[in-house]
Formats: C-alpha cells, structure tokens, sequence
C-alpha cells in the first residue's frame, strides 16, 4: 500500500517540485494552497503524512491549521513536518520547537528544503510512527 503524503503550501512551484519528487519514491501526494484547503484535504484524504508551510494566506496560517487538525479524532495523530522561513523572514534567532498544546507539530524543517532532504524526513517520520 503507497503512503499518502498531503502537501499544503501557497506556492505552486514548491508544490510540484516536491510532489514529483515524492511519486518518484513511490508516494502518492495530494496538494493543498491554503488553510481550507489543508483541513478539507486533510479530513478528506486521511494522509500519513502531512507536509505543511507555515506561511499560507496568513503569515501564521500554517500554525492555525497545525491546532485544527488536532481536534478531529481520524487525523489528530497524523504526523505533520512543519516548514519555515520564519525565523528567517522575522529575524527570529531561537529556534522554533514543536509544542504540544501550541504548536502540535511532529519536525520542524527550515525552508528553502531540498527534495531529497524532505523525501528523507518524510520516510524518518513515517518509519517513526510504525513503531
């Protein structure tokens, strides 16, 4: 059975790049643009994986839709790798850790994020969760 990966960023190059890449490895990947989009997909599609940019229509988007996909049962537990150039846009020099009740993502991965550096955290989270 190939792992489904849901793939949600606002920028369409980012988007398919990155989806040949993952069918390439013989993922099957669904593309989202925005934070309705996301959570729809998401709830729709049921993905193993959730690949998710911080930065959507709102500058915070993608932490907004990290908190909503927690309250419904079926995708509370889907691993979500989070992306950002955040600390980079904002000046921000701490780094950014995942947090239960905030920021309930399993990896944060700064942007711009090579292919195969995704591909390679996609498989670690996935192999992760089947133990």
């Amino acid at each position: 059975m190939e792992e489904k990966v849901l793939l949600v960023d606002d920028e369409v190059d980012f988007i398919e790049i990155n989806k040949v890449a993952l069918e390439n490895k013989g993922y099957k990947v669904v593309a989202a643009y925005d934070e309705k989009e996301a959570l729809e997909k998401a709830l729709k599609e049921k993905p193993d994986v959730i690949i998710l940019d911080v930065m959507l229509k709102r500058k915070t988007g993608g932490f907004n839709v990290a908190r909503e996909l927690r309250k419904y049962e079926e995708i509370r537990n889907t691993p979500v790798i989070m992306l950002t150039a955040i600390r980079e846009r904002m000046d921000i020099q701490e780094k950014i850790e995942p947090d239960k009740e905030w920021l309930p993502v399993t990896e944060f991965l700064e942007k711009p994020v090579p292919p195969d550096k995704l591909i390679e955290k996609v498989a670690d989270v996935l192999h992760r969760r089947k133990k």
